[in-house]
């Protein structure tokens, strides 16, 4: 079961409707999230939302408390609060990106973009970014994944030993390429061959 958590987003629905694909998918706000229910999920995808990380504080209590639990996968605002919660700091971009499709670097070695090639068309809805100087700030098990190559702007990681996940952009998005495949990766390095969720000793 994948529980997703919402921030009142347009586009959670079509982040469900991806996610469902693969898994039974629950909805639940993220000020009234059952704890039984992520401690019964397989995955927790935080969905994307208006604002900043900072605004949602339940949200950043309920990642500290299952980083390294269970597998986390973060979406647009979902990626930024995750990585300021590792020790990024977030700035406003230069240029405000709301539906506008941009080639973006990937690096496919890495298990987010296994089989995909260096180069994916992906659908960008965000005013803020993770600021790049910030980034020694991470630690060293988080692995960038993929960035903006006119701007160096951090769109994507991964930290396999902990099972987390970000992204940036919309995979849910009709302009973004292979959102289905970002998701069957990602989803395929949560699990074990059997299905059963990693959880780091």
């Amino acid at each position: 079961m994948i529980v997703l958590i919402d921030h009142q987003d347009s586009f959670t629905r079509n982040l469900e409707h991806l996610l469902a694909g693969f898994d039974e998918v629950v909805v639940t706000d993220r000020k009234s999230v059952d704890p039984q229910l992520t401690q019964s999920a397989d995955m927790l995808v935080l969905s994307p939302g208006p604002g900043k990380p900072s605004d949602y504080p339940e949200t950043q209590s309920l990642y500290l408390t299952w980083r390294g639990k269970k597998p986390i996968l973060g979406i647009c605002l979902g990626f930024q609060l995750m990585l300021e919660s590792e020790g990024a700091r977030i700035i406003r971009q230069a240029r405000v990106l709301h539906g506008v499709e941009t080639d973006i670097a990937t690096d496919p070695s890495s298990m987010t973009y296994r089989g995909m090639g260096e180069v994916l068309r992906v659908a960008r809805y965000h005013s803020l970014q993770i600021d790049p100087t910030s980034l020694h700030s991470l630690p060293a098990s988080i692995r960038l994944t993929g960035q903006d190559p006119m701007g160096d702007i951090p769109l994507s990681f991964e930290d396999p030993q902990r099972k987390l996940f970000g992204l940036q952009y919309h995979p849910e998005s009709f302009l973004t390429t292979s959102g289905k495949q970002l998701i069957e990766n990602i989803r395929h390095a949560s699990l074990d061959d059997n299905g059963a969720t990693r959880i780091p000793s």
